[in-house]
């Protein structure tokens, strides 16, 4: 009972004076979308890897990746995805969010260079030259409250280096 008057307060919190669009609401998770961009119908996935670690590796090239290996932690992987129009070659659109936490967290609020503790990253997979690809985010905050049977996060980022639909991403998850 504490935890969904946590998550309430949380989430209402969070939600003032945002005048960001909402494109998918549901009682377990909130997508926000950058202003200027419409609705879309957009299918949402999340992963969650128990006892994995998140680690980034460098390409031949020195772009960034994630390779979930057998770890301590818990690994939790967002994908965000559009399908392109059928008859449509190279259309589908997704974004990724990726971060590591210890095993045994229960509450855990960082913002800005502390992003670097859960290793977040933003992934683009689109037919977008010069955007495509994984960032590590620097800018924004994560909440993380978890038990031993729920986790709910709530993302608030911004990546510099390319644009991003989304903004904010608020997920609560049965363990």
């Amino acid at each position: 009972m504490k935890l969904i008057a946590l998550l309430s307060v949380l989430f209402l919190f969070n939600s003032c004076g945002n005048n960001k669009k909402v494109v998918l609401t549901t009682h377990k998770e909130v997508i926000i979308l950058a202003d200027g961009l419409e609705e879309k119908d957009g299918d949402v996935s999340v992963v969650i890897s128990n006892h994995s670690n998140l680690n980034l590796k460098d390409d031949t090239i020195g772009a960034i990746y994630p390779v979930i290996a057998s770890g301590n932690n818990i690994v939790v992987s967002f994908k965000y995805e559009e399908k392109s129009p059928e008859g449509t070659a190279d259309g589908d659109y997704s974004e990724t969010l990726h971060f590591e936490i210890p095993q045994n967290t229960t509450v855990l609020n960082l913002m800005d260079k502390e992003l670097n503790n859960v290793k977040l990253l933003y992934g683009k997979q689109c037919f977008c030259r010069g955007e495509a690809g994984y960032y590590e985010v620097k800018k924004g905050t994560i909440k993380i409250v978890k038990t031993e049977s729920d986790m709910y996060f709530d993302i608030s980022f911004n990546i510099d280096e390319t644009s991003a639909k989304l903004v904010r991403v608020a997920q609560y998850i049965k363990l």
